[in-house]
């Protein structure tokens, strides 16, 4: 039976949805989540699987990383069902001269602020993962706590977890209107009901714009392409999660438009790889064009020649939720009280997600976080 009220309403089924919905229930909370498609149906079921700190800069980035990768090893002491979360440590490959002045300003700024980070020469590269190639690897950054997961065994996890603990999901259900009276939550109409309520958390990755739009709000989310590659199943042979400094170079260097690629690779448990990946801006098409399947093919193998000779079974597309400053909007509104925002995670979601659930979870109910979210508020874009 579709409820007719709840503490909390969660708009959104992703990993920051689902992993909201269920620290509210596991804290005793009466929630609903709601959620227009399926399970892990958008951005949280189409990624490249990291658990990453790496690349995650000084101040507030770094923090919330920490602190997410903590949720996901209680999670995995928690949730009844096996989510695939390994943690071995994670690469970023420097694959020219030209990065290292990047990625060496970046080592050091988080050392500064605490955060340490270890460079490693080529040799002790393929030491941990001799696939790479020793013509195009001069060197990385190594962190022993990165690591990957199973991103929809997580959702899913995430999900029975939270009704064995009362809380009512309904995928297919999507959030037409939000009731507001005197500034005020009052409630949610769905296509399946109204949902009366004082407090709505707005987790709808790269749609949480057009839920701002309900309550008169502009959330400053657009839609960014990200595709990948999936490989046939193979026996273990990348040991960690891989990824280019490429795409900290660009993202510095503030590359825009057009179509860019940088090397991602991961192993999967039932030995798939994942390969990637590509990004452009498309809106919110995501069709896969040849061209970005034949560029991440390349990237790939120029940096681990041996995948050459395997086969790529299919490639996915989603969108992830970018913000101007790549970070996401966490926290309450100004003017309209029981309005909490918990999207625009820019990419790192699965990463982000259970300690950002976590975070929300700790406003709705204790009125303090333990980590602050000022610098995350909807305001700082006003």
């Amino acid at each position: 039976m579709f409820p007719g009220e709840a503490e909390v309403v969660v708009i959104g089924g992703g990993v920051i949805g689902s992993s909201t919905a269920y620290f509210l229930a596991r804290a005793g909370k009466k929630v609903v989540l709601v959620e227009k498609g399926y399970k892990g149906g958008e951005a949280s079921g189409a990624n490249a699987a990291f658990v990453w700190s790496i690349t995650r800069k000084p101040g507030i980035d770094i923090r919330l990383a920490m602190h997410s990768i903590n949720i996901h090893r209680q999670l995995q002491k928690e949730l009844d069902r096996d989510f695939e979360y390994v943690y071995n440590g994670g690469l970023l490959v420097i694959e020219d001269e030209e990065q290292l002045p990047f990625v060496e300003a970046h080592v050091k700024a988080r050392a500064e602020d605490g955060y340490p980070l270890e460079m490693i020469d080529a040799k002790q590269v393929f030491e941990l993962e001799p696939l790479l190639s020793e013509e195009k690897i001069i060197g990385a950054v190594f962190s022993p706590i990165d690591g990957t997961t199973n991103p929809i065994f997580l959702v899913i996890s995430l999900n029975l977890q939270a009704q064995k603990l009362g809380a009512k999901i309904f995928h297919h259900t999507e959030a037409r209107e939000i009731e507001v009276m005197s500034g005020k939550i009052k409630g949610v109409i769905t296509d399946k009901g109204t949902i009366k309520t004082n407090t709505v958390v707005n987790a709808a990755g790269c749609w949480g714009c057009f839920i701002g739009e309900m309550v008169g709000l502009k959330v400053p989310i657009t839609p960014f392409q990200l595709a990948m590659l999936v490989t046939e199943q193979l026996p273990p042979c990348v040991s960690h999660p891989i990824m280019g400094a490429s795409y900290m170079v660009e993202e510095d260097t503030g590359k825009e438009g057009g179509l860019g690629c940088g090397l991602i690779i991961s192993q999967q448990a039932a030995g798939n790889l994942l390969i990637g990946a590509s990004w452009r801006d498309a809106g919110y098409d995501k069709r896969i064009n040849q061209e970005e399947i034949e560029l991440m093919a390349r990237v790939n193998v120029e940096a681990m020649p041996s995948l050459k000779d395997v086969r790529v079974i299919r490639s996915y597309a989603n969108f992830f939720p970018h913000t101007d400053d790549d970070l996401p909007i966490l926290g309450k509104v100004d003017g309209v009280e029981g309005f909490i925002m918990a999207c625009g995670h820019n990419g790192h979601g699965i990463g982000l997600g259970p300690g950002s659930g976590k975070l929300i979870q700790e406003l709705i109910c204790e009125g303090i976080t333990s980590i602050p979210l000022d610098e995350l508020s909807l305001s700082r874009f006003n």
